[in-house]
């Protein structure tokens, strides 16, 4: 058929099924989605785009849409596919624009577009607004919020609530995350209308519209929710018959819906079926029929091309012919032309090839010298690539190659600014070392001219005593034994003996200082047998000389080991934790000492200045949590402000203070502040872990694993209390209580300033033991949950300080790093200490070392017995520098491949020299490679060059020390075995075994170098330390490492320097307090001097004649042996009258025992006894009134006299000499 246009029209597929009455309730989805539209007289209220435009009836159905194939689309064969889509998806929004046309009528307020309502019905608003409209009890309160969140679901589970309560089906339910995930919007959509239904039957809400084709929709807008259909991959729901379903599930009858009825299709005729086959199938005819002219046209065109091909091969002979002779003549021609020109047409093609080459060389130049700084840059950054790359391959590369470790091997090279920064290091912390041994000095001569001055003052003592003292730096003191250049002691005597005790000495310190068992033996031996206070502050001060005061990183690794073996020596004898926390360890005094380092001081004034300063800042600010005395505050507050006195009780019970209204209130604050102000503290701890310096961290992780390790069976947040405590109460509770003390602050701290903080300070350590406040403190109780919540937070902190790397590793140190280090170390030690500490070793060297062929045995037997020492020869002038040496060989360690990893490591040096001379794929390739004359040259160039560096670097070295000053004749004479060397130039073993690397090979030539190299590479190859498999890739991967570790010592001795310095800056400024300390003390001292002045023109003291003391004093002056300040005579009984004695050994009765007590020295007296006139045997001593003072200064109620004969009462007997020599 076709229409008036003569335009080709379709019919509808589906249109061959019989349409019967009912066509909703067709099996046909087509035939469904039209069924409403077919009862419509036209199409004038019908739009749907691609279908509805000029759309007609099809012949013989009226009101039924012949689908027809639009111009655009003549190419398509799915056209009417495309438009039966169309339709559905126009139908489906039609069903969106009636939900919403019906839920506005609802909630009586307009809502989204149809196009976007899919999207805004996810909130679910829309619904809780429609649910409440017919049934509010279950709607509480719309989430009206933007932005899609969670809680929108609440929104969709009132809808859920509203139509289970009217009782609609569950088969027309949809679940949550059909709409709010858009899984299935189809079906929110059939669950609207089949509740406008069952709410119409009910009389509810109005009666939902049929709106398919009534509304309008682009035709982007169709193939968009087409789209979306599609891509859901969902089966439409049947929208027509919902009202049906409904009644069925509801067992109700279907109601007429008082909608016109649709009339049913007519059936199509049997002529009208066949001219609608015609027309569909007419492109096929035409197609067949354009196949049949095309095959009669190619048969023809066959014909021609045979007869073109039979005929080719003459006409192209001919053809070829005439044009290679039309070709060769027009050659010819211009060929006697040219050669008639060539002599010229060569010049000109020279002239013009140069005047070209010329101009782009000067084009070239001339861009080239406009971009100069590019070409530059271009350059550097290629360059700078390309070393980076090479640096890459050796940092982070797995096998460097041998080109990339001969590029880099310059940075084993110690240069002259590595020279120079070494030597200001060792001068710095020379300084820093001496400058905090001065300062110590300065310390104890400061105590004990407060004591003195104190006990001036009490016991009226002699201005003498007090200037000795003072003045104890500028005496000049006795030459002792110790001192004397030719003394059989001495350290500086230039003869063998001498020199052999020094080499003793040496390797005894250095023993104590790399192993740390005998120190750690020592402090729990100082412990447990109770040794004296002074013997333990020599041993301490000894061992912070030992360590350098950790003031660099070998001798900080040191100290921390020893922290480390010190624990685990403790730990052996305790049986549990609380036996640890009471324990008053040795060692712990040392890392007191330890955590005031530079370092450690300067954490503590980032983290806790601030903290501090804000307490400090508020002026208001009171942390009292005691009720009574709030109590009391408040009162003296009320009278301050009225004037009069405060009608309230003073002598009241905490209780009743507490059940005042107002001290309750200002209670309640206090502690509420005080909780605030300990989480502030607390988080700022927490938050600055990173920045804890790795010393107190690393003993904390040292300290949880010898705990775990002890009790096994104690949990862990135990054993992390202990951590805790170590960390805060010996760390950071000491800077907080104090921290003017700790450089925290430089302000003067006022007493209610103090008392807050000491109640943070509370508050931290009771969180850091995580116990609970009890009676003790029964009115912090209150704080006892957040204690609780915060332990547990601060549990976290103390586990996290613990996860750090090993020492080596942070360190970048090994077992042989002595071996490889370019200077030995050195200690700053007065012989005082040198022998006081052998004295000592002596003493407890049973229990120092149970091996009978211990290495300290052996170099304590060979040192033989300790020199005498005084005490008081402890001065800087005698301070020597020790250079420290180790007597272990070789032969002698006690690792069992200690030799072969020294031969690894001359094998190393080995190679590097080799590499400087040849070039290879590979090390194997170059071990192999023949040696030329050339190569013997070079070798021997290179190894004077570095003969003549090191000569330079060790008189630089030398003069350096000269000219400093900072080291006496030991250290310069220990120079030549302190030399500053490059890698290569290293010794690698004992020097005083002639172990020389550089003399070694530069006596060899370059070819026994090699065979040398190959013998050790074959031993470390038969001891698998190297393979041949990878042409021992593993010694070019270990000289990269320690190409690595030389950067990270460049980069670790610029933090030494800067640290160092900023060090001797806090200790000058601290030299500085001291030395105004000291001054004061001695004005104070000038000022007694002059009020002595005053009283030398005292009367001698009256004596009556006749008496014990008459005839004392005549006898005395008869033989010319009056003492200056006076003698005095009792007889024994008087004495144990006077209750000064006590007893005397050996008499039964006192009548004829006599003493004198005489002073011809200022402070000195001389008590000798005497029986019937005759003096006793040994009964003569001398008493200084400073052992006195002392002995009264220690609470010593009785002392011995005579060597234990006599024993006398302290306090009185200074007593009678205060009132017989000074009243």
């Amino acid at each position: 058929m076709s229409n008036s246009n003569g335009t080709p029209q379709y019919a509808n597929k589906v249109s061959r099924e019989p349409i019967t009455r009912d066509a909703s309730k067709s099996a046909v989805a087509e035939i469904r989605r039209l069924s409403s539209m077919s009862g419509k007289k036209d199409l004038s209220d019908l739009q749907i785009p691609t279908i509805t435009e000029n759309a007609e009836d099809v012949t013989g159905l009226k009101g039924r849409i012949r689908l027809q194939k639009m111009d655009e689309r003549k190419n398509s064969r799915n056209w009417m596919d495309q438009q039966r889509k169309n339709l559905q998806a126009y139908e489906y929004l039609c069903h969106i624009g009636e939900a919403k046309e019906w839920i506005e009528a609802c909630i009586a307020e307009e809502i989204d577009p149809i196009v976007t309502l899919e999207e805004s019905l996810r909130n679910g608003i829309a619904l809780a607004k429609l649910s409440k409209s017919f049934e509010p009890s279950v709607v509480k309160k719309i989430f009206m919020s933007p932005k899609l969140q969670f809680r929108h679901s609440d929104n969709i589970n009132f809808f859920f609530a509203a139509i289970q309560k009217v009782g609609l089906p569950k088969i027309f339910w949809f679940e949550l995350t059909d709409l709010y995930e858009k899984k299935n919007i189809p079906k929110v959509i059939y669950c609207i209308h089949a509740l406008s239904h069952l709410l119409s039957r009910r009389g509810l809400t109005p009666r939902i519209r049929n709106l398919v084709g009534k509304l309008e929709f682009t035709d982007e807008q169709l193939h968009t929710t087409q789209r979306g259909l599609d891509a859901s991959g969902i089966v439409m729901p049947s929208f027509a018959n919902v009202g049906i379903a409904l009644a069925a599930e509801l067992n109700e009858p279907i109601l007429e819906t008082g909608e016109p009825q649709e009339p049913q299709e007519p059936q199509e005729t049997e002529e009208e079926r066949q001219a609608r086959y015609w027309e569909e199938n007419k492109n096929a005819l035409v197609k067949c029929q354009s196949y049949a002219r095309t095959h009669l046209a190619r048969k023809e065109l066959l014909n021609r091309r045979a007869l073109h091909e039979y005929s080719l091969p003459i006409i192209i002979a001919l053809q070829s012919q005439c044009r290679g002779w039309l070709v060769r003549r027009e050659w010819n021609q211009r060929l006697k032309e040219l050669e008639k020109l060539e002599r010229w047409i060569i010049k000109l093609q020279s002239l013009c090839r140069g005047v070209l080459a010329r101009k782009r060389f000067k084009d070239k130049k001339d861009y080239f010298q406009k971009n100069i700084d590019k070409i530059v840059k271009i350059q550097s950054l290629y360059r700078a690539k390309h070393a980076g790359d090479a640096y890459r391959s050796l940092t982070m590369g797995s096998n460097p190659p041998v080109g990339t470790i001969k590029n880099f091997i310059h940075l084993l090279n110690d240069s002259d600014f590595d020279f120079e920064e070494e030597i200001e290091l060792e001068r710095l912390r020379q300084a820093v070392i001496q400058r905090i041994r001065e300062n110590n000095q300065s310390e104890d001569l400061l105590n004990q001219l407060d004591i003195k001055i104190a006990l001036l003052v009490k016991n009226r003592i002699t201005l003498d005593e007090v200037i000795a003292v003072a003045n104890s730096k500028k005496r000049n003191r006795r030459i002792s034994q110790l001192n004397s250049i030719s003394g059989p002691f001495s350290l500086k005597s230039l003869d063998k003996e001498s020199r052999r005790r020094l080499e003793l000495y040496q390797q005894l310190f250095y023993l104590l200082q790399t192993q740390p068992i005998y120190l750690a033996k020592l402090f729990f031996i100082l412990n447990k047998l109770g040794f004296p206070e002074k013997t333990k502050k020599l041993v301490e001060g000894v061992v912070l000389t030992l360590f350098g005061y950790a003031q660099n990183a070998r001798e900080e690794y040191l100290l921390l080991k020893l922290f480390q073996k010190s624990m685990m020596e403790e730990l052996e004898n305790i049986d549990s934790l609380q036996e640890f926390l009471r324990g008053n360890f040795m060692f712990m005094k040392l890392v007191v000492h330890y955590n005031r380092g530079a370092k450690e001081r300067k954490f503590l004034r980032d983290l806790l200045g601030p903290l501090v300063k804000q307490v400090m800042g508020d002026e208001y600010m009171d942390l009292e949590s005691d009720p009574l005395i709030i109590y009391k505050t408040l009162i003296n507050a009320e009278e301050l402000r009225t004037g009069q006195p405060s009608k309230r009780p003073i002598e009241i019970t905490q209780q009743e203070a507490l059940n005042d209204p107002e001290t309750r209130t200002v209670f309640i604050h206090h502690l509420q502040r005080l909780r605030k102000e300990t989480d502030t503290f607390l988080t700022s701890i927490a938050n600055n872990i990173e920045k804890m310096p790795y010393g107190i961290r690393y003993i904390a992780r040292e300290l949880k694993k010898a705990l775990m390790s002890k009790f096994c069976n104690e949990p862990e947040d135990n054993v992390l209390k202990v951590v805790g405590h170590l960390i805060y109460y010996r760390y950071l509770n000491p800077a907080i209580v104090a921290p003017e003390g700790f450089d925290v602050i430089e302000t003067v701290v006022s007493p209610m300033q103090r008392k807050n903080l000491a109640e943070i300070s509370k508050m931290l350590n009771q969180i850091s033991v995580g116990k609970l406040f009890t009676e003790d403190n029964m009115y912090l109780q209150p704080l006892n949950e957040y204690v609780q919540y915060a332990a547990n937070k601060f549990s976290i902190f103390f586990k996290s300080v613990t996860e750090i790397e090993d020492a080596e590793i942070h360190f970048g140190i090994d077992e042989f790093d002595d071996l490889t280090r370019t200077n030995k170390p050195i200690i700053y030690i007065s012989p005082h200490e040198v022998f006081s500490m052998h004295d000592l070793l002596l003493q407890r060297l049973d229990s120092i070392s149970l091996d009978s062929n211990d290495l300290i045995r052996q170099i304590l037997h060979d040192l033989g017995d300790a020199p005498p020492t005084d005490e008081h020869d402890n001065s800087d002038a005698n301070t020597i520098a020790l250079t420290l040496t180790s007597r272990l060989s070789l032969d002698k360690m006690k690792e069992p491949d200690s030799e072969i990893k020294y031969v690894f490591v001359k094998t190393k040096r080995y190679v590097l020299s080799i590499m400087k001379v040849q070039n290879g794929k590979n090390l194997l390739d170059i071990l192999v490679k023949s040696v030329t004359l050339q190569d013997e040259q070079i070798y021997k160039e290179i190894c004077k060059a570095d003969q003549e560096k090191r000569i330079k670097h060790n008189q630089n070295f030398n003069n350096r020390v000269n000219v400093a000053g900072g080291f006496n004749s030991i250290s310069r004479s220990n120079s030549n075995s302190t030399t500053f060397s490059n890698y290569s130039n290293t010794s690698g073993g004992n020097e005083s075994n002639g172990d020389n690397y550089l003399n070694d090979i530069s006596k060899m030539t370059f070819l026994d170098l090699k065979k040398l190299t190959l013998q050790n590479i074959l031993k470390l190859e038969s001891e698998k330390k190297v393979t041949r498999q990878n042409n021992y890739q593993d010694i070019l991967n270990s000289i990269a490492v320690d190409i690595r570790n030389k950067h990270r010592r460049r980069v670790q001795r610029q933090k030494e320097l800067k640290q160092l310095r900023q060090t001797l800056l806090n200790l000058d400024e601290k030299r500085a307090h001291l030395d105004e300390q000291i001054k004061t003390y001695n004005d104070h001292i000038d000022v007694c001097m002059q009020q002595l002045s005053t009283k030398k023109g005292k009367k001698s003291r009256l004596v009556l004649p006749f008496t014990r003391q008459y005839f004392h004093i005549r006898e005395l002056q008869k033989s010319g042996r009056v003492p200056q300040f006076g003698s005095f005579k009792y007889t024994a009984q008087r004495l144990h009258e006077k209750g000064v004695l006590i007893s005397i050994t050996g008499y039964s009765t006192f009548d004829k025992i006599s003493f004198t007590i005489s002073s011809d020295e200022i402070g000195i007296f001389k008590i000798e006894a005497s029986y019937a006139g005759i003096s006793v045997p040994g009964a003569n001593m001398e008493l200084r009134l400073e052992d006195l003072l002392q002995c009264q200064f220690n609470n010593t109620q009785v002392m011995t006299l005579f060597d234990g004969i006599a024993k006398v009462n302290v306090n009185l007997l200074i007593f009678l000499i205060n009132k017989k020599f000074f009243v």
